[in-house]
């Protein structure tokens, strides 16, 4: 009988001679039954071929190829016919080894429809220089008494990159590239065992930017942007390979040090940091200078978790931030009860604002010439219930961080005012009084709306009230509060510059303002009779605002020759201890009112 199955031959070939055997072999009856059969293969055929999944049929248990459709002879770059017959190991599709094991184990496990639930696997194929990923599916079943293995197959390169993208954005920065903060963690745990091990320790710093949001703000996101990565690859430059450096967020960075024998050993690498960024960035047409500021929390002394390491790391960082940056800092006890005391300040703040804690202390301010008291400074106290009198030094800085000092600021205005009009009819009249204001009320508030409330309620003349300005809220966003200072102008407030010397002085911003009166600041003051620097200052500054047409204050005077020597430099008026500690309304109206010194006397 003549064979049915030719192993070289194609599959038009194979027809014509099955149809052909038919012809001679079989009853007439059942001849159109044949060739209808053959027809319905060849359709089948066709459609197999045409499938962007390859299939693959193996006789078991030798494991030769018997039959493939063309999306595997294209994926392999042969023809279907010099295919089979050649074992399946040739083909180099995946581990045969493996693959025949269980194969072969199946055939002894055939159930009653004589086919084993498929199995699946993922491989990677190399054909040249080129990697493509296969997803395979394959089982074991009998035709005919003969156990066959049937591979089933697709190429999946494209969605199995997709997938090592997602896994990688899951644990990297999509701008740098670096670990994101879920790797550290894991990497820190890590580290921690086997420090433990080894009795070892390991350093977690966090790596901030200085002044990063002024040039993000100046030069756009795209400059910014490139700064990070220059910034990113700096980093990297300092660090060993077992050393791990990450983007937090923002322009905030993490370094991961393990392997430490002493925590000494990460200052050698602190001071490589700080003079890697010695040298400025080339990434627009100039070059920007950047320095960091590192905050450091050190294994097992400072905690023994992620999140310990990283808030007191990010503790000690703000530490170096306060102290001007371009600097480091350990973490020490010191910050943790500064930062418990600063989230005590933060909650006790809004109660402070709702129950009416706050006070008003006033400083007289006194004309040199002659002596008068020609003003008074409005200055908030907070009458804490457990503390005592709290001074602004210790609370101003949480309620700036939480924006509480807006509503504080707007507080004082209307109260700082009210008190103006008691001290008219105490008989103080036209004492001007002054008010400091913070660069959050010009940014978030509505500062006009609130001296205009303040004026009006209290019925205050305009030309008594005094606001102070420093320096830092003319330069930020120098057009929009030059238009809002000019409107305060119009109405009759007057304007001076608070802590002048100590900011971004400018003649011109004197000039395009047309404030009333420089305030200088004390710390320039205090020493003006032992300090030839301070001396030279103070006397450039009553210079500069007589030529300018501008009064001079000077704040923080404590005794008898720095009063000679300002009256000497024809300063205008002066404040401080030497006078009189700021003191409470009541106090103040005893001590200066007309009726209450006619009274003592």
């Amino acid at each position: 009988m003549a064979k049915l199955f030719e192993p070289d031959e194609d599959w038009a070939t194979r027809k014509d001679r099955i149809i052909g055997l038919g012809e001679r072999s079989f009853h007439k009856s059942y001849y159109p039954q044949l060739r209808q059969n053959l027809d319905r293969l060849e359709r089948f055929r066709t459609l197999i071929d045409r499938t962007s999944d390859f299939v693959l049929l193996i006789a078991l248990p030798q494991g030769v190829v018997v039959d493939a459709n063309a999306t595997l002879g294209h994926l392999l770059g042969e023809s279907v016919e010099k295919l089979i017959g050649q074992p399946l190991a040739s083909l180099g599709l995946v581990d045969v080894t493996s693959l025949l094991v269980e194969l072969r184990r199946d055939m002894h496990e055939l159930d009653a429809s004589m086919e084993t639930p498929p199995h699946s696997l993922v491989t990677e194929y190399r054909r040249g220089e080129t990697s493509i990923w296969l997803e395979l599916s394959y089982r074991v079943a009998m035709v005919e008494h003969v156990c066959y293995g049937v591979l089933v197959g697709r190429d999946i390169t494209e969605r199995k990159a997709a997938q090592d993208r997602i896994k990688f954005l899951v644990h990297h920065d999509v701008l740098t590239g670096l670990p994101n903060i879920l790797l550290v963690q894991d990497r820190l745990q890590q580290a921690i065992s086997q420090a433990d091990r080894n009795h070892e320790k390991l350093a977690l710093m966090v790596v901030d930017l200085d002044r990063f949001k002024t040039v993000n703000d100046t030069l756009g996101h795209r400059v910014g942007d490139q700064i990070l990565i220059a910034v990113a690859k700096r980093l990297g430059e300092c660090l060993q390979e077992t050393d791990t450096l990450c983007r937090q967020g923002g322009d905030e960075f993490l370094i991961l040090l393990p392997n430490l024998t002493d925590s000494d050993v990460s200052v050698l690498f602190l001071n490589k940091l700080m003079l890697g960024f010695l040298a400025p960035f080339g990434v627009t047409d100039k070059e920007l200078a950047m320095t960091i500021s590192v905050g450091v929390s050190i294994y097992p002394e400072d905690g023994s978790d992620f999140d310990t390491l990283l808030k007191k790391a990010d503790m000690a960082m703000h530490r170096a931030k306060n102290d001007g940056g371009n600097a480091y800092r350990f973490f020490n006890q010191e910050m943790n009860e500064e930062a418990q005391e600063r989230l005590a300040m933060h909650f006790g703040l809004r109660q402070a604002l709702e129950k009416g804690e706050f006070v008003l202390h006033y400083q007289p301010q006194i004309e040199l010439v002659g002596g008068n008291l020609v003003g008074v400074e409005a200055l908030i106290r907070w009458n804490h219930p457990e503390l005592g009198l709290v001074p602004p030094g210790r609370f101003i800085p949480a309620a700036e961080e939480n924006g509480l000092i807006v509503p504080m600021g707007e507080w004082v205005l209307l109260e700082a005012c009210r008190q103006a009009v008691r001290f008219q009819k105490a008989g103080l009249s036209r004492l001007v009084v002054a008010v400091n204001l913070s660069a959050l009320q010009f940014k978030r508030g509505d500062i006009e709306q609130s001296v205009r409330l303040a004026l009006d309620e209290s019925g205050l003349a305009p030309e008594l009230l005094e606001l102070e300005l420093t320096e830092s809220i003319l330069i930020g966003d120098t057009e929009r509060v030059l238009s809002t200072v000019m409107r305060l102008k119009k109405k009759g407030v007057k304007l001076s510059i608070d802590d002048f010397g100590t900011g971004y002085s400018s003649l011109s911003y004197l000039k395009r303002f047309k404030v009333d009166k420089l305030k200088i600041d004390q710390s320039f003051v205090r020493n003006l009779a032992h300090d030839v620097e301070d001396d030279a200052i103070v006397r450039a500054i009553i210079q500069m605002g007589h030529s300018l047409g501008l009064r001079t204050i000077a704040e923080g005077v404590e005794d008898q020759p720095v009063m000679d020597r300002l009256r000497l430099y024809h300063c205008d008026e002066l404040q401080g201890y030497f006078i009189s500690r700021p003191i409470p309304a009541a106090a103040f109206i005893a001590a200066y009112a007309p009726s209450q010194q006619a009274q003592t006397s």
